[in-house]
């Protein structure tokens, strides 16, 4: 049995050690050894009983573990995810409650939320968190490292590219494409293309700021 290991103890990486403690292969096919986190007293008073096991970047790896990046912040998990993946780290998908077809291609490190529906023939890429009650459509394509918020929709063969962060009751249009380093506002309903390293927000949604 694989030893779980998560990279993260704030605020989402306690929700996601509730899903994988409540999830079917726990105790079948793992069970959680710990947390790497630079804090270590950030769990204090939270009434989980998994110690800080060190600093990600100084923790050795052990062959029989498998890992999870439960950061919410693409970049921080390009930060953290990255070098641990250029030294062989198995990183597992998390498909507690998920619907997708055998059609879907997905990537490592990918954490499904509760009640998501994937359709026929999407691909999704690396390090991707997709929260709870979001559907993606079919022959939709996500790059690496994207974080898709709780209630979002995106519609059939649209293109979200690698760090996007789309936020909660977001609806991306069929067709629509989704440039490198976007931010999606919360509530938006996104009808055209979206430039790289763009901030847009409202229905239709509108560019707000540009890096």
């Amino acid at each position: 049995m694989k030893d779980l290991v998560i990279i993260g103890a704030g605020g989402f990486g306690r929700t996601i050690y509730w899903q994988c403690d409540a999830d079917y292969a726990n105790h079948r096919e793992w069970t959680i050894k710990g947390f790497l986190d630079d804090r270590p007293h950030i769990l204090d008073g939270f009434g989980i009983d998994k110690p800080i096991l060190g600093s990600p970047f100084t923790y050795k790896a052990d062959p029989n573990e498998i890992w999870l990046c439960a950061l919410g912040e693409p970049q921080m998990r390009v930060k953290y995810a990255a070098p641990l993946v250029a030294q062989g780290v198995e990183f597992i998908n998390l498909r507690t409650e998920v619907a997708y077809p055998a059609s879907a291609r997905l990537g490592q490190g990918i954490i499904f939320e509760r009640k998501v529906q994937v359709g026929s023939d999407t691909r999704i890429g690396d390090f991707v968190t997709i929260l709870s009650m979001s559907v993606i459509g079919h022959d939709v394509t996500i790059g690496d490292y994207v974080q898709i918020a709780s209630f979002t929709f995106i519609g059939a063969r649209a293109r979200i590219g690698n760090a996007v962060q789309i936020h909660p009751h977001s609806c991306i249009l069929p067709d629509v494409k989704v440039g490198d380093r976007a931010v999606i506002g919360a509530g938006s309903i996104v009808v055209k293309d979206v430039p790289p390293d763009c901030t847009v927000f409202g229905n239709p949604a509108k560019i707000v700021f540009s890096r």
